[in-house]
């Protein structure tokens, strides 16, 4: 069951999720979670602990989306392979670049200057927050009239794609004869929860009650649909100008 709980800033929506907590907790609730942003987990648990008591706090998880991920990963797996670290993502990008640069037009030039896979990797990230995969990339640009922006999205649908393959570690032997290691990219991270919170416990049958968000991502949706899917309820808390 979805709740909203809609209101201007200030009105009392947080106050409301605390109170409701609380009495679920002293109900004798156990399975309780609430999400929040990872700048206001501290203060949440504090919130909760200065409410509840030590003993009662612990009935209540405050979780923020990666830690929610930590911790679904911990329990059914997930995380085969190698976390990319800040200069991976740079060298896959231009493999990426160099293996489809003959079929590449408009971005010809980037497979070609190392400068330019900084750009080419920030529309990446962005195509990836926004929950878009080569293959949407793809089937959209196929619905185009012949354009530049066309051709633009289809390139970029080409090079994710080879991104996205070296990075799985799915194009062939590694010169040494050993298969290539696949990497695990930080960005998807959401859309591999969503994918694997059916396994988990986490959720089934709980509480979930989300706050102080000023949006969502794609990705962060679709982990939504995930709880809704195994928790008893979930409440989440939006500003709102008018109800």
């Amino acid at each position: 069951m979805l709740k909203l709980m809609l209101g201007r800033s200030g009105t009392g929506k947080t106050h409301t999720i605390y109170d409701q907590l609380c009495d679920l907790a002293w109900s004798g609730e156990e399975n309780l979670l609430l999400l929040v942003p990872e700048q206001f987990s501290f203060e949440s648990e504090r919130t909760l602990l200065h409410k509840l008591g030590p003993r009662m706090a612990g009935r209540v998880q405050v979780l923020s989306f990666t830690r929610m991920a930590e911790q679904v990963f911990r329990e059914v797996g997930g995380l085969a392979g190698r976390r990319m670290d800040d200069v991976t993502p740079v060298l896959l990008m231009s493999r990426a670049l160099e293996a489809v640069a003959d079929r590449l037009t408009l971005y010809r030039r980037s497979a070609a200057d190392p400068a330019a896979v900084s750009t080419v990797l920030a529309m990446t990230a962005e195509l990836k927050q926004c929950g878009v995969t080569p293959l949407e990339l793809e089937h959209t640009a196929s619905a185009m009239e012949d354009s530049t922006l066309r051709r633009k999205t289809q390139e970029l649908a080409l090079i994710l794609g080879a991104y996205e393959a070296l990075a799985a570690g799915v194009t062939g032997e590694a010169e040494d004869d050993r298969p290539r290691s696949a990497y695990i990219d930080p960005l998807d991270d959401l859309s591999l929860l969503a994918r694997r919170l059916p396994d988990s416990r986490l959720a089934v049958g709980a509480h979930v009650f989300v706050d102080s968000f000023k949006g969502f991502t794609a990705p962060e949706l679709q982990v939504l649909r995930s709880l809704m899917k195994q928790a008893q309820s979930v409440t989440v808390a939006l500003c709102a100008d008018t109800i």
